[in-house]
Formats: C-alpha cells, sequence, structure tokens
C-alpha cells in the first residue's frame, strides 16, 4: 500500500507549530512540536543554512563512560537555541517515508529510513509520530518497509 499520501496529511498537524523541544536518548532524536511528537531511531539529521549541525551518527564518537559525553549531545547543546523556537512551514514525505520537515528559523530535520530487510531480525521501528500526553489518534508507526497507522486500540 502507498502510505506517502497518508503520512503526509497525519503530519501536516505539525505545520504552524512550534518546535518546542528536542530531546535525545542514545540514538534517538525526540522533537515536540506543541501536542505533537516525532520520535526518530533511523538516521536523522539538523542541518542549517547548508551546515550539519548534527545526526544521530554522532552518538558514537564518546567517551565510553558517560551517555552524554558523545558528539550528538554536544552538538545538540552547542545548537540547541539555533534549533529550538523555529516555527514548522512545511512538512514533506517521499515514496520510501523519509522525511524533512522545514522551520522558518532556517532549520531542515531530515529523516532517512534505513530501508534494508533484515536477514536475522524483524522489522525495525524508523519513526513514531503521536499526540503527546494523549491517547488520541492516529499513532503512526513507520517501519525498514511497512507503516502502522493505529487508529483506535
Amino acid at each position: 500500500m502507498d502510505y506517502q499520501a497518508r503520512l503526509t496529511e497525519h503530519l501536516q498537524a505539525i505545520v504552524g507549530k512550534p518546535l518546542d523541544a528536542i530531546n535525545l536518548a542514545c540514538e534517538m532524536m525526540m522533537f515536540s512540536f506543541g501536542d505533537y511528537a516525532l520520535h526518530c531511531q533511523c538516521l536523522t539529521r539538523i542541518v542549517c543554512q547548508g551546515d550539519i549541525l548534527v545526526t544521530t551518527l554522532d552518538y558514537q564518537s564518546w567517551d565510553g563512560e558517560a551517555e552524554e559525553n558523545n558528539d550528538e549531545w554536544y552538538f545538540v547543546e552547542q545548537n540547541r537555541d539555533k534549533i529550538v523556537g523555529g516555527i514548522v512551514t512545511g512538512v514533506s514525505i517521499n515514496a520510501l517515508h523519509d522525511v524533512v520537515i522545514i522551520l522558518d528559523n532556517g532549520i531542515r530535520i531530515e529523516l532517512f529510513v534505513q530501508n534494508g530487510n533484515y536477514h536475522f531480525g524483524d522489522e525495525r521501528e524508523q519513526w513514531v509520530f503521536f499526540k503527546q500526553h494523549d491517547h488520541a489518534f492516529p499513532f503512526v508507526t513507520v517501519y525498514s518497509k511497512t507503516v502502522d497507522i493505529a487508529e483506535d486500540w
């Protein structure tokens, strides 16, 4: 099934909303847009005016002792004021379910689905979109090759 249009429609809910917060958990970036959250386990990068500020892969460069002592956390902290606060002006999703979010402060949030099939494991969750602090629907989960849009429990 072609989910591109449905995903685009759901993510349009954040257009006009500010990026309230960015949080990190290991290699996952978590974004808050008003009532909505986007949790990204796939390759995610934040770009500003042609410069990559941070990617989820930056987590791999760390001191091996404290979770917060890695380049992903470092770059987010260095650029947090530049990243947070912009208003979403556009969201686009391609046929592979990659996402680009454009903010009015020059920030682009880019998600790249790791589209391979895993030989030794199940499909992996790539990104999730949901309404925060509420069990409202839909709850969107994008995997490597499939999409799940839960509309009720």
